[in-house]
């Protein structure tokens, strides 16, 4: 139905599930902001954290375990949880519609939604996007099951596309969960990078020992790989190189969502919601974007962690503008620790030009996730 009520309070949006509004909602759970109606909008109620994604897919973890219960959370916060996606905005309005054909209304409204990712058509292959999160449930349940009903000595071919930190670190997830769940099968991984080297961006010291450990688990790297489409069952590069695959996983860069890209707000050329040094749109001061689907003057990593870190600079900065009080300015770390699970309990840290790995990197790593999962319950 069409939100068409005269506001008796004024309206907060959170749009998507992520760190950020994680921090957002337990900001206002400890200090409530009277006469405000808070409405978070998610298209799923348990959003896993990007952390602990790699530690499920290995089998360490159940899906629950890694999830953030939102509407417990917002109940926690007083606000309304709508179990929604967004199709729409009209920032000049201040409207957003949803996937049902409502409208709402907005006073100011948050943006922290995540990339996404839109694989080629593959019609007659197994393709999984790693992106959205929220929806990788299933169909790893479903390929688990699959894999585990293979008869003695079958074979089945597993490749990723996309040699970054999260095609690295999910292989190796999936390599160790699938040796484990079926060691009848005669498993074959394979990771395709469109670049000449992988995991750039982090320390050459720690991307040599993953580099390692993908050989030393049989996980065949393909090199200068720019995937084009899909054909059969296959991905066939630009050069007309091709990979077969029983499944493939897609984990190619991060895209922006369509919807924000397609409205009056000022995007980069990626798509992606400009922002101010207080995590303001640029071009509609009544919007605000965090995290991987916001753009900085200068270009910030996806990854988590700036979401994370945003987290308390924007719940500061949403009760500033209802007060009429100034804002706090973001500032964005130089450095960041990065530490990617090997899947067999084993993790390699990455920090400036250092690098480490060993189990303890890995309880480092498990404690990290732990604690900002039980922070958020």
């Amino acid at each position: 139905m069409m939100d068409q009520q005269t506001h008796r309070r004024r309206r907060l949006l959170l749009i998507g599930a992520g760190h950020a509004h994680a921090g957002v909602l337990r900001s206002i759970a400890e200090m409530p902001m009277p006469g405000v109606e808070i409405i978070l909008v998610s298209p799923s109620p348990g959003v896993p954290s990007s952390g602990m994604l790699p530690a499920w897919l290995a089998g360490h973890y159940r899906w629950d375990d890694i999830c953030i219960d939102f509407p417990s959370l917002c109940r926690r916060a007083g606000a309304q949880f709508l179990l929604e996606a967004v199709s729409a905005i009209d920032p000049d309005a201040s409207q957003v519609t949803l996937a049902s054909g409502a409208v709402l209304n907005y006073d100011f409204i948050s943006l922290n939604i995540g990339p996404t990712l839109v694989p080629p058509a593959h019609a007659g292959l197994k393709l999984i996007p790693l992106r959205p999160l929220y929806q990788l449930q299933q169909p790893w349940q479903d390929l688990q099951d699959q894999v585990r009903q293979l008869a003695p000595g079958s074979k089945f071919a597993v490749l990723m596309v996309g040699a970054g930190a999260a095609g690295v670190e999910s292989i190796l997830a999936m390599q160790h969960a699938l040796s484990v769940l079926a060691p009848q099968v005669q498993l074959r991984f394979t990771l395709a990078g469109a670049g000449s080297e992988i995991l750039n961006g982090i320390a050459p010291i720690a991307a040599h020992r993953l580099e390692r450990r993908l050989a030393q688990r049989g996980i065949h790297v393909v090199r200068n790989f720019s995937a084009l489409r899909c054909e059969g069952d296959a991905v066939l590069a630009d050069d007309g190189r091709a990979l077969k695959a029983d499944c493939v996983f897609w984990a190619t860069a991060a895209e922006a969502h369509r919807w924000p890209r397609a409205s009056a707000l000022l995007v980069d050329k990626a798509g992606f919601v400009r922002i101010n040094h207080t995590l303001r749109s640029i071009s509609h001061p009544n919007v605000f974007a965090v995290g991987d689907c916001a753009s900085w003057d200068t270009p910030l990593p996806k990854a988590g962690v700036f979401a994370v870190r945003m987290g308390p600079v924007l719940a500061h900065n949403l009760r500033a503008v209802f007060a009429g009080e100034p804002l706090l300015p973001y500032r964005p770390q130089r450095r960041f620790l990065t530490l990617i699970g090997t899947g067999d309990e084993n993790a390699v840290a990455s920090w400036g030009i250092v690098g480490f790995e060993g189990k303890w990197v890995w309880r480092w790593k498990q404690r990290i996730d732990q604690r900002f999962l039980a922070a958020h319950r």
